[in-house]
């Protein structure tokens, strides 16, 4: 089986009905007045929900044997004994668009759990069509969808970061401006970020000569992609699960850098072994550069500190 044609297919089966649902509740057309907030603070609705029922039979369909979390799931399905496993956030940006917002995203990836690496990932976002892939080794793509013509804009194109040099006058990606504790396997809770924490942060951006910039959804990772020329990075401070940040393979795979940090008991930043150890990260910073990768990195030890 082809990775990369396999679960490009899939993926765009399973993400354009959702999305054009989703496009719909932004429209006005779902009542949103009922809603549950989780333990991490984070919303879910009947949107979130729903999005998730569209998808999964698709997902199970092109995959029958591997293991499927969902993030509205109590439990995962499929082939509960599979190393590959496949992670779906089916509403990734709820807050924001519990305020009206048009930015959420839904994100798929497929992820090998005994080798820590992500295969594949695909991003699509729903109120623009607009649709990313990335395979491991086999580059990051992307395309737009037309809900009213039913297909592609155009060939799937290929994009790379852009070789900004520094954080002088760039624009750094964070998606939450408030602290945020992550939920551990155990039940318990893991501050991240404190309050002070996370004012130094966007100080220290601005003290490196960058501008903070908010995209509360795995899009941020699409964009520095994508090379948008005043966009040099991005930075995961609230991580809900691994479908949160699977999408920094469309950074590595555009030719820039990202990579998966824990924090110790010390307050102190670190390398997790493997780059890609998406369920285990309590913070992921992507760059279109090495060099920007190293800078972003000094500025959130600092913050994790404080």
């Amino acid at each position: 089986m082809n990775t990369y044609e396999h679960f490009r297919e899939v993926s765009a089966r399973a993400l354009i009905p959702a999305a054009k649902y989703i496009v719909g509740a932004i429209r006005g057309e779902v009542d949103l007045s009922e809603y549950l907030i989780k333990g991490d603070k984070t919303a879910v609705t009947i949107v979130d929900r729903e999005s998730q029922k569209i998808t999964k039979s698709i997902i199970l369909d092109g995959y029958p044997g591997i293991r499927l979390s969902q993030e509205e799931s109590d439990e995962d399905s499929g082939g509960l004994g599979s190393k590959i496993k496949i992670h779906h956030d089916p509403l990734d940006g709820t807050g924001i668009f519990l305020v009206g917002g048009s930015g959420p995203a839904i994100v798929l990836d497929l992820y090998d759990s005994s080798r820590k690496k992500i295969l594949a990932v695909a991003t699509m976002e729903p109120s623009t069509g607009r649709f990313w892939f990335s395979s491991e080794e086999k580059g990051a793509w992307f395309n737009v969808y037309d809900y009213d013509e039913h297909n592609w804009l155009y060939d799937d194109q290929k994009i790379g970061v852009n070789k900004k040099e520094g954080l002088d006058g760039s624009r750094v990606l964070v998606d939450v401006f408030h602290p945020f504790k992550r939920k551990l396997k155990d039940g318990t809770r893991k501050q991240i970020l404190t309050q002070s924490g996370r004012r130094s942060l966007s100080d220290q951006i601005e003290d490196a000569g960058g501008k903070e910039g908010c995209v509360n959804s795995s899009v941020q990772y699409a964009l520095v992609a994508t090379g948008r020329p005043t966009l040099v990075g991005c930075i995961s401070t609230a991580i809900g699960g691994p479908w949160d940040v699977a999408s920094m393979l469309h950074i590595t795979e555009a030719e820039g850098a990202a990579r998966c940090y824990g924090i110790s008991k010390e307050r102190e930043l670190y390398k997790l072994e493997s780059p890609e150890d998406i369920e285990n990260a309590d913070m992921v910073i992507g760059a279109n550069s090495n060099e920007n990768l190293k800078k972003l990195e000094d500025i959130v030890a600092i913050a994790v500190r404080e």
